[in-house]
């Protein structure tokens, strides 16, 4: 399929395919995406795309003209830069082709002519400038140049990239929607219910699309389904005071460097929804100049003195604001941000001020949890550390209680009829689906998930008595009853970011409730993703991470038994972890996968300040093994399933099926037999 999309490419021929064929018309339909040849995910569009710019330069003198075109938040612009990045090639976005006018993504506020003559230089070997516009102050503010001889790929990234005036210009077009566009249909559409047609809930989020829009992106060679995750896989860490107690910081603020904005952001809620504070219910809004950036609720995690988000804002049209008014939804909270802010190294400083609660505060931000608390130890900000958002400030000072915090667990252990109600997850299997997903597919672009395909609240947790014989009362951390409350697993499997997300709460609901440390374990199949995760949640909660590699013995390595559970020397990681439960100091093997042999060991401790302890590994879930555990994750999927996938769709296609079960019996037998059983048991398992 892949060498398909590419000769797609070369048979269309871009610029000369349209200077050959004249464009057809495409209207009539209410949906003319209803059935599309190809539709593929955000990652297998990348390599699609840069795959087809690499052979396009092979193949053709000149300059390669690629344009990504799309809704707002559907991802085109992560995906120019993400090409670029790779390729390094010029980026130039349409945004900065606008008149001035605050008038969004409205077509007629594009200076095409400027943007067509740019293009048209570059094609013709000559160096050009591209307008630069500035949001703030709605109006171009100069120009930059751009070099022909530098340009051997340009992108167009835009809303209207793919605009009749400009495919003939254009070698290569990608459609991409999905994204917030997708998301936000579907939680309007669960929010307000079936009173109102699908159709009529595009025309008013996003008035455009359906008549400006979504008839160019018929046009495009590479069509991209991309999807909206909040992932706290790539989040950010924050450290808040009130700006008074680090006296000696305003200096930073007086540099060249410092960049100053001010937002307005606006907290909607649903029609249906009751007047309390559920706030994770609610939909912010953004407002930067004339740009206005969307998120799904207040979405982060609290962990000592750190305020943990995702990557969950994505920028919409300004129309998109009035049509939620126009479908109920209520501003109940709006207040006005001026935030001064400087660089540090990959940190940044910000002093921010928030005229409602009438107090500035003093933020520091970055991506990894230790380096902001390095660098706030450097810079003497000792706190008093705020974790509450302005949001809860200000509904605190308006009286609002906030109910999106769960009730306290009681420290009873639940009834006999209580536990029978908890589920264990179903056997992990990888899913006919994830074959039809590598094939072509007919999807309908502007359709959103109906209601019942919403993706659910994140279930809680809470604990399930193992000693079903035990009653009473018993102490919360007493040695009691750690030993016989455990955690009742999920009912089903998440994917990986949501998974993450249980899995970081599922940590705190045992240091809330049970004594430290916390002991977790990371189990599946290689290439998974086990590692990836332990690593992800590591650096959210800030603790240490131990391969179950480094406890493989020599001489059972040295006879390829890596898979075999009887190659990991049990006693001493037995040792270990009775250790780390009572406090001690112990000495973890390393090992080295080069020379098959131990290089040294390392001592570790479990602070009490973050009490975890993560161990990952193809048999962390092993009974001898996790009876010693805390929380239990498994991780299925990856290279794992898609090899599964893969294989099982090479065989249909010389009409020969085979089973999942006949696969994974030749390709990971010892999966199947040693390893599978042991992840139904996991509290949280993750696809």
């Amino acid at each position: 399929m892949d060498d398909e999309v590419v000769q797609r490419v070369f048979q269309e021929g871009g610029r000369d395919y349209f200077q050959q064929q004249p464009s057809t018309s495409t209207s009539s339909s209410s949906s003319i995406l209803q059935s599309l040849p190809l539709h593929v995910s955000f990652d297998h569009g990348y390599y699609l795309l840069v795959k087809s710019i690499q052979e396009l330069r092979e193949k053709k003198e000149g300059l390669v003209t690629v344009g990504i075109g799309g809704p707002s938040g559907s991802g085109k612009t992560s995906l120019a830069e993400k090409v670029a990045s790779v390729i390094g090639c010029t980026v130039i976005p349409m945004e900065n082709y606008r008149g001035g006018a605050d008038e969004g993504t409205d077509l007629d506020s594009i200076d095409f002519d400027a943007l067509i003559r740019n293009l048209e230089d570059l094609t013709e070997g000559k160096d050009t400038k591209i307008p630069v516009f500035d949001f703030h102050q709605k109006k171009r503010v100069g120009s930059k140049a751009i070099k022909s001889a530098m340009s051997g790929v340009v992108i167009v990234d835009g809303t209207y990239a793919l605009h009749a005036k400009l495919r003939s210009l254009l070698d290569i077009r990608v459609a991409v929607v999905g994204g917030v566009h997708f998301s936000l249909l579907s939680k309007v559409r669960y929010d307000i219910g079936d009173s109102c047609s699908l159709d009529y809930l595009i025309d008013s989020i996003f008035p455009l699309f359906r008549k400006h829009i979504e008839p160019d992106l018929h046009h495009a060679q590479i069509r991209i389904n991309n999807s909206f995750v909040s992932s706290f896989r790539e989040a950010i860490y924050k450290l808040k005071c009130r700006s008074e107690s680090p006296d000696g910081q305003s200096t930073f603020f007086l540099k060249d460097e410092a960049q100053t904005d001010n937002f307005i952001e606006m907290y909607l809620r649903p029609p249906s929804a009751n007047e309390e504070a559920r706030i994770n219910d609610w939909i912010k809004v953004r407002q930067s100049g004339i740009r206005y950036y969307l998120s799904l609720g207040d979405q982060r995690i609290v962990d000592k003195n750190f305020i943990i988000r995702p990557k969950a804002e994505f920028e919409v049209g300004r129309m998109t604001l009035g049509g939620l008014l126009a479908l109920g939804y209520n501003v109940v909270v709006s207040y006005k941000r001026a935030s001064t802010s400087v660089n540090i190294g990959s940190l940044s400083l910000s002093l921010e001020t928030i005229d409602t609660l009438g107090e500035t505060f003093l933020v520091l931000r970055g991506t990894d949890r230790k380096t902001v608390g390095a660098e706030a130890l450097r810079m003497g900000i000792t706190g008093q550390w705020l974790t509450k958002s302005y949001l809860e400030m200000i509904l605190e000072r308006k009286g609002v209680p906030r109910l999106n915090t769960p009730p306290l667990v009681s420290a009873t252990s639940v009834s006999h009829n209580q536990e029978k109600d908890i589920a264990a997850p179903k056997p992990i299997r990888t899913t006919p689906n994830l074959v039809s997903q590598l094939e072509d597919l007919a999807q309908p672009w502007t359709r959103s998930p109906t209601k019942s395909k919403m993706e659910p609240v994140l279930p809680t947790w809470h604990f399930a008595s193992s000693d079903r014989s035990h009653g009473g009362s018993v102490a919360t951390g007493s040695s009691a009853f750690r030993d016989t409350m455990k955690l009742a697993p999920m009912p089903d499997s998440y994917d990986l970011d949501r998974g993450l997300l249980l899995a970081v709460q599922g940590i705190q609901f045992l240091l809330e409730n049970k004594s430290v440390p916390v002991i977790v374990g990371i189990g599946g199949p290689s290439g998974s993703g086990k590692t990836s995760l332990a690593h992800k949640m590591a650096n959210i909660v800030g603790c240490e991470v131990v391969s179950l590699e480094s406890y493989f013995r020599p001489e059972q390595v040295k006879d390829f038994k890596y898979d075999d559970f009887n190659s990991l020397d049990l006693p001493l990681l037995s040792k270990n972890i009775g250790d780390i439960k009572h406090g001690r100091k112990t000495k973890i093997p390393v090992f080295n996968l080069e020379t098959g042999s131990r290089s040294c060991f390392k001592e570790l401790e479990i602070s009490e300040d973050c009490g975890v302890i993560i161990f990952e590994g193809v048999y962390a879930l092993h009974p001898e093994i996790r009876k010693s555990l805390d929380l239990w994750i498994a991780v299925v999927g990856g290279v794992h399933s898609h090899l599964i996938s893969r294989v099982q769709r090479d065989k249909s296609r010389v009409g020969c099926f085979m089973s999942q079960n006949e696969i994974m019996m030749t390709v990971f037998p010892i999966f199947q037999q040693h390893i599978e059983p042991h992840l139904v048991h996991a509290h949280v398992s993750s696809l």
